[in-house]
């Protein structure tokens, strides 16, 4: 059995996700393996082993030259199965999780609109072809806008989790024919806002959003609640991502990013390095990736671990280290740690503004002190890894802190960037930011220090990109920017 994050799982459960969503009902064609790669960014083999796996499970039946034929839903009465009774408490927090995040990524992306592609949009909801499945279509395709492969890849997780839950409830609500009206509705107001797009600003359309997230979210909420009273808290199942799948090694890029802070006298040589539950907790890793991250400084030189005593730095990185990992400066690493500024830069301000009212007021006077730190580079490193913390360990919704913990792992990726700052050069823009975090942090103003993340992830967005066009980094231009 392959891993549950490997690109074949993944493929396989959104593809049966799609079937159990009666996506091929009306005789539309299943997509073939080169179509289905091209969707997935994938290449040929794990599309294949998906459909093999879907074939095993008796919903489909592969013919060689002709259609894919589909034969049966994976579940007669998804919301009767077993496995949703175990998501039910997760799919709830989902529901909130959306609903928090997707007006700020359905606004940036409506900005973004070219006008072939909003045309195309609004005709189609004009056939109307947007009831039930027909919204999950063109919101898939919508997110492709953004060139983000890292957006696609949260989304599939996302989807694959809450299977045909949404759309199922819906159904059981009101019944096929209102149900069918009400996601018209939804769709309908959704093309309203394409169509009006460059005359609301950015807040206008984002409230509108918002209110349709609500109008979308709440029915399903309200069954879910009353569902998870039966629900056994033991067997409860949680929701997880994996935006890299199959290729992640953690070790890797936790291992540049501490070799940058010993450059920075974070961890000066001669001294120890805090121990494997401090480290684990520090990039939220688990013990035998910490234990692999520390085998390899040690092969690199740059660290000496005693039995019994503890890991002690002994040298610093020097410029060859980029050469030892080559495998850190793949372009596709470059672009995950473009692409999860972008997101941060996007979703930062409602995650903040839910999350910073839970946050002890000893966290922010860290943050204050991170933000007061002379050197400007080691100030923004403090600030932005506070401000990650913040919501890993105090949002509401597990879902974000999920998704918050792995794109912190991916912007470690970008470490490779500063392997060599000392923390005393300048950053563009940070005087000012600094100042923000410092004044909202002193008087617990939750909104100007959102707004301060916000453009603290822009800023970086902007010039990583630039940075990355410049020597020569595949597939950043298509990374929308702001």
């Amino acid at each position: 059995m392959s891993n549950y994050h490997s690109q074949e799982q993944t493929i396989y459960r959104n593809l049966s996700g799609k079937i159990q969503m009666g996506f091929y009902d009306n005789g539309e064609r299943f997509p073939s393996v080169k179509e289905i790669a091209d969707r997935f960014h994938v290449s040929y083999c794990p599309a294949q082993r998906a459909l093999k796996l879907l074939e095993k499970d008796g919903q489909i039946k592969l013919y060689r030259g002709s259609a894919t034929a589909v034969l049966k839903k994976p579940y007669e009465n998804y919301l009767e199965s077993n496995i949703f009774k175990r998501r039910i408490k997760s799919v709830l927090d989902l529901c909130h999780s959306l609903e928090l995040i997707s007006p700020a990524l359905c606004t940036y992306n409506i900005q973004h609109f070219k006008k072939a592609s909003s045309s195309l949009w609004l005709k189609k909801i004009a056939q109307g072809q947007h009831a039930g499945r027909g919204l999950y279509q063109q919101f898939e395709r919508s997110l492709h806008l953004l060139g983000n492969q890292t957006v696609l890849s949260l989304y599939y997780d996302i989807s694959s989790f809450s299977g045909s839950a949404f759309l199922d409830i819906l159904y059981l609500k009101y019944g096929k024919e209102k149900a069918d009206s009400f996601l018209q509705h939804i769709a309908s107001e959704y093309a309203d806002c394409i169509r009006n797009q460059h005359q609301d600003t950015s807040f206008v359309l984002q409230e509108k959003l918002e209110k349709l997230c609500g109008t979308f979210f709440d029915a399903i909420k309200d069954y879910l609640r009353n569902t998870e009273c039966d629900a056994d808290s033991k067997a409860q199942e949680f929701f997880s991502c994996e935006p890299r799948k199959g290729r992640t090694r953690y070790c890797d890029v936790v291992a540049i990013d501490m070799i940058c802070r010993i450059n920075q006298d974070v961890y000066p040589v001669g001294t120890r390095l805090p121990n494997s539950h401090t480290l684990a907790d520090i990039y939220h890793i688990s013990g035998i990736t910490v234990r692999r991250t520390i085998a390899l400084l040690n092969k690199l030189g740059v660290t000496e671990t005693v039995n019994g005593v503890g890991t002690f730095v002994i040298s610093r990185g020097g410029p060859d280290i980029p050469y030892k990992l080559k495998d850190l400066t793949l372009d596709d690493n470059m672009r995950n740690f473009l692409e999860a500024l972008q997101i941060l830069a996007i979703i930062s301000v409602p995650v903040m503004l839910v999350s910073l009212p839970h946050v002890p007021r000893k966290m922010l006077k860290e943050l204050f002190a991170a933000a007061s730190i002379p050197d400007e580079k080691k100030s923004l490193v403090h600030a932005v890894s506070i401000g990650l913390q913040s919501v890993i360990r105090y949002c509401p919704f597990a879902a974000v802190q999920e998704i918050y913990k792995k794109l912190t792992l991916l912007l470690l990726k970008g470490s490779i960037l500063r392997l060599e700052e000392t923390g005393a050069e300048p950053v563009t823009g940070w005087t000012k930011i600094s100042a923000s975090i410092r004044k909202s942090c002193a008087h617990s103003d939750y909104e100007q220090l959102a707004r301060a993340f916000q453009s603290l992830f822009q800023n970086n967005f902007a010039s990583s990109k630039q940075l990355l066009l410049e020597i020569g980094v595949e597939g950043v231009e298509k990374i929308t920017g702001f």
